[in-house]
């Protein structure tokens, strides 16, 4: 069966075949911070508006400015924290955030028969759909638009203040 959101075939098994390879093998798992970011950002029924614009935050910060998972994770410790986060991140209706099904790449683009391949492959499925998801206008809300721009300047203009 064709996925609706990211029109690939079987796509989830897919997805939890690949979980599986990364948390037990430390080669593959290496990638994980972007399987699971690329596979959401396809998937956008699984997330609010905000956590989709967090997660395309997210991989931005991976690809372009090359920020590793523990910086990530040590920078945004408050920011996603559920007690402290302003906003959430999986949706609680699951209708898509966006009105997406054609992506360049999805994750049965990706193969996996040894690590060098499958982390070449993940790394280029994560650089094409970043890639098509900062093309999307996702017409944000006045609330959206004041999240995204505070998450924006207080990640990348920290050093500055």
């Amino acid at each position: 069966m064709t996925c609706p959101e990211c029109g690939a075939a079987d796509c989830e098994s897919r997805f939890h075949e690949f979980l599986a390879l990364e948390f037990t093998d430390a080669g593959y798992g290496i990638v994980h911070h972007l399987t699971v970011t690329v596979y959401m950002l396809q998937h956008s029924s699984r997330l609010t508006r905000e956590g989709w614009l967090h997660e395309r935050g997210l991989l931005h910060e991976f690809l372009v400015e090359n920020k590793p998972p523990a910086f990530i994770r040590k920078q945004n410790k408050d920011l996603v924290d559920s007690g402290k986060r302003t906003f959430k991140i999986n949706s609680r209706d699951g209708l898509p955030v966006i009105n997406k099904t054609s992506w360049t790449k999805t994750i049965l683009d990706v193969r996996a028969e040894n690590t060098e391949v499958y982390c070449a492959d993940v790394n280029a499925w994560a650089r094409s759909v970043l890639e098509d998801a900062e093309r999307l206008d996702l017409k944000l809300s006045f609330g959206e638009t004041k999240l995204a721009n505070k998450k924006y300047f207080s990640c990348h203009f920290k050093k500055a203040i």
